[in-house]
């Protein structure tokens, strides 16, 4: 009797499965610009986010620079800092503001969206690891410099093991950090974009 009435309850449910009706592809789709949709409000949560912390590295240099004016050593180191990050603010600048204000984006073509978004992430994460690999150790150095010369009685020359400790804990933090930026800013959104673009393409 027991199996009699697991073979009945097996073909109900069976049978109301059965009857669900499946997504069409207009639901389908909305699915995929709902997730096209967090990945472009992702990428604009970075856009912000970087956009500040270069804006404080040239407010800070720029106050070192006006309060220690005629110190010619902590002016160059400042202005070094700016130099140097001047690059990454007008790449950032040109290929996020491509990805939410291209044409691409107001199309139809989910494809052709989704790949643009995918290919300028991708150039800018390309750009962006060259980048670390020469800031990272340049920005610790200029760091520990301006620190030294500041805040500690005769400054590298007299505490030299003690700026190099300093400075390569600061690398390790920066790289650390760095690291966990790309993986979460960059190596993860590129993979669910590719995985958009094969959603999108089974559905074509």
């Amino acid at each position: 009797m027991e199996t009699l009435d697991e073979a009945k309850n097996l073909w109900q449910n069976t049978n109301q499965q059965t009857n669900q009706p499946l997504l069409n592809k207009v639901e389908v789709e909305n699915i995929i610009k709902l997730r096209i949709k967090k990945e472009k409000k992702n990428a604009a949560e970075y856009f912000w986010l970087s956009f500040a912390y270069q804006i404080m590295i040239y407010a800070f240099a720029c106050h070192l620079i006006i309060k220690y004016w005629g110190d010619n050593l902590v002016m160059l180191l400042s202005a070094a800092g700016i130099v140097l990050y001047i690059p990454l603010t007008v790449i950032l600048m040109r290929k996020f503001k491509a990805m939410f204000n291209s044409p691409a984006q107001r199309a139809v073509n989910l494809q052709t969206d989704v790949k643009n978004q995918f290919a300028l992430l991708s150039q800018f994460f390309s750009f962006k690891k060259r980048f670390d690999l020469l800031s990272l150790p340049l920005t610790s150095v200029i760091l520990t410099g301006v620190l030294f010369m500041l805040y500690v009685p005769g400054g590298v020359e007299t505490h030299l093991v003690g700026a190099v400790i300093a400075c390569l804990g600061m690398l390790l933090v920066y790289g650390v950090a760095a690291w966990f930026e790309n993986k979460k800013h960059f190596v993860h959104p590129l993979n669910r974009l590719r995985f958009i673009l094969e959603d999108i393409g089974q559905v074509n």
